[in-house]
């Protein structure tokens, strides 16, 4: 399940109170704990339901009903721990760790998305069709120094652009309006995709490069690719996204 024995003890505790069911004269309800397991497990090795039903000997048209409630009771509980920094102090932190670890200075986040291949959804045509060539929905992410997530957006389609994505997401509106302590001079990093503004750097574009915008592209590739290793450790950690999810 990729996570110790201690650590599932502590998520246990935090969720049971959402998923547990009580039990009936017909029949006993699956324990919380097989619950979190196999949900656990689902995201860990990416496996199907039937060989899950195979592992843990529960049906799986039961598991693909208890699934997605584990999986939101997972989120609501673990919701805190993916904040976005509200202070000068938490800004000026996460700026120093780009400066001292990736040489970029006055860097307070890491823009990206990825793509997580899904099954079309029924009557959507081709709306969650990529460019890569796949039916998909962007996780978009903002992410600090040590590849730990300040920021993310689920469920765009995956035909919209990360700029498109990043343009109308609750984070840009923050920025627009200064509801985040921004620091004076901070700004986020990007690929090609993202606009160039005062507050995001993006690598110079064109061919010719002197040798001034080959270091600076140099330098803002050692700062904008933490996000992409973000996405890396993720797929590594969880397989899940490693495959073609088949849940709503």
């Amino acid at each position: 399940m990729r996570i110790s024995q201690t650590k599932f003890d502590e998520l246990l505790q935090m969720v049971s109170p959402a998923i547990t069911k009580i039990n009936t004269p017909m029949r006993n309800a699956i324990p919380s704990n097989t619950k979190l397991e196999i949900t656990l497990r689902y995201l860990a090795s990416g496996d199907s339901l039937m060989t899950l039903e195979y592992l843990f000997r529960v049906p799986h048209n039961t598991i693909s009903t208890f699934l997605p409630e584990v999986l939101i009771a997972i989120y609501n509980t673990l919701s805190t721990f993916i904040k976005v920094p509200d202070t000068i102090e938490e800004w000026r932190s996460i700026q120093k760790s780009f400066e001292t670890k990736w040489n970029f200075p006055n860097c307070c986040g890491a823009l990206d998305g990825k793509h997580i291949a899904i099954i079309r959804p029924p009557n959507s045509t081709s709306t969650f069709y990529n460019y890569k060539g796949f039916y998909s929905i962007v996780l978009f992410a903002m992410v600090d120094a040590d590849y730990c997530f300040r920021y993310i957006d689920v469920g765009s389609d995956g035909r919209a652009s990360d700029s498109t994505i990043f343009k109308v997401s609750t984070l840009n509106i923050a920025l627009e309006k200064n509801l985040l302590n921004w620091l004076v001079g901070g700004l986020c990093v990007g690929d090609d995709a993202f606009p160039l503004r005062t507050n995001i750097l993006k690598p110079f574009s064109h061919r010719h490069l002197s040798l001034e915008e080959k270091i600076f592209n140099y330098r803002l590739s050692r700062a904008r690719r933490v996000s992409e290793n973000a996405f890396g450790i993720l797929s590594s950690r969880f397989r899940i996204f490693r495959r073609t999810i088949d849940l709503n």
